[in-house]
């Protein structure tokens, strides 16, 4: 940030922003400075509302507008988002936007990985997307001129095929349905890595497979409670079946907590992938705001949030459904924790009700918990032979 200190001439307080900045139409932009990683940018002014992205620590924004809690950025002409006013700092006043020119962009191939790396003097807006088996990276207020495509192979490649005007759009194309994808910040700028699809033995379809067990809550967290019961007992004691279950199928098994243990939402997260888990599954029984609804809502869920994810949800669910002979919950979109990483597949298992009494005697069953165990891992089995014959 310190070189919009030192080429804006004018550097105002918040609250001389709040008066320059009322109306849509008004042509001054304040520069935004994001205060920390994982920072969610909304489609909406709203805490609900739906998340574009998420940015890292001193990316610059501009803002055009503002209401009591969040401040509008413009990403390009007509095309806008949201930020609270306590994620950001106000640097500067300024009367129109300012672009940086994209440095370079190299692409390598890694044993596991395909990587690009966009060299740029400052951070900004991003958004990723995927589209089918393809993605898309779009970096916003960056120029960069040549049009080129980077062929990795027939089946995978880069492409720069569009010139847009103060913005880098970067697409990925891929054969195979996507297997994990990540964007981090390095000193250079930005790398975005995709991840190979595996090679799938198909009487083995687990076997070298990287999975991530998570048992929710735990410690002082129990989770939901019902009939004596505590769910973050259930979850570990369904996790600890599922990884017997998984590594007999010649997976590589990790549980985020083996104990009854108090980990953090983000520390499981970084878990699952310092492990570099190909599969991030977390362990949940499920629970209602009014239980006397339980006879009507119950059963097994499946939740997923990336488009990436849902074809295993799917798997587990079905396999679930017929193994439990519980009600259908269906497998659901939604934004959790543990559902948003994209460097693996990341699903999250509602086994059933703990609220319901039927459901949460069978659930508390050790024999019963191998029945969803056997279940789980079924359901992974299919989903690798059927995305990556």
């Amino acid at each position: 940030m310190k070189k919009w200190i030192l080429f804006l001439a004018l550097i105002t307080m918040q609250g001389v922003f709040a008066n320059e900045l009322q109306n849509v139409g008004i042509a001054k932009y304040a520069v935004l400075e994001v205060l920390d990683d994982n920072t969610p940018l909304r489609l909406k002014d709203s805490e609900n509302a739906t998340r574009l992205t998420h940015l890292f620590k001193n990316a610059v924004l501009f803002a055009d507008k503002q209401n009591d809690d969040y401040y509008r950025v413009e990403l390009k002409e007509n095309d806008y988002a949201w930020i609270n006013k306590k994620f950001v700092e106000v640097q500067a006043i300024i009367p129109e936007k300012r672009f940086d020119n994209i440095n370079k962009i190299s692409f390598k191939r890694e044993k596991n990985n395909f990587k690009a790396l966009i060299q740029t003097p400052s951070q900004s807006a991003f958004v990723i997307k995927e589209e089918g088996n393809n993605l898309n990276f779009t970096l916003f207020d960056n120029r960069y001129d040549p049009i080129e495509t980077k062929v990795i192979n027939k089946n995978y490649r880069f492409i720069l095929n569009e010139k847009i005007e103060n913005e880098l759009n970067l697409k990925y194309l891929n054969n195979s349905p996507l297997f994990g994808y990540d964007v981090e910040k390095v000193e250079e700028g930005y790398l975005l890595s995709i991840k190979k699809p595996p090679c799938i033995n198909k009487k083995r379809p687990l076997n070298d497979i990287i999975i991530t067990i998570d048992a929710g809550h735990g410690g002082c967290e129990k989770g939901a409670v019902a009939f004596g019961l505590e769910e973050k007992i259930i979850n570990l004691q369904i996790a600890k079946a599922l990884k017997k279950e998984l590594r007999k199928k010649g997976a590589r098994v990790y549980l985020t907590r083996t104990r009854d243990k108090q980990i953090s939402l983000n520390d499981r997260i970084i878990f699952a992938k310092e492990k570099q888990s190909d599969i991030l599954l977390s362990i949940h029984q499920n629970s209602l705001l009014n239980p006397s609804e339980v006879d009507k809502k119950h059963g097994v869920g499946t939740y997923y949030y990336h488009p990436q994810a849902r074809p295993l949800a799917q798997k587990i669910q079905d396999n679930l459904l017929v193994a439990t002979n519980f009600k259908d919950d269906k497998v659901n979109f939604a934004s959790f924790v543990l559902t948003r990483p994209t460097s693996q597949i990341s699903v999250l298992v509602e086994c059933g009700y703990i609220i319901h009494q039927e459901e949460a005697q069978k659930i508390s069953n050790k024999k019963f918990q191998k029945v969803i165990a056997k279940a789980i891992t079924k359901g992974c089995e299919e989903y690798l032979k059927e995305s990556f014959n």
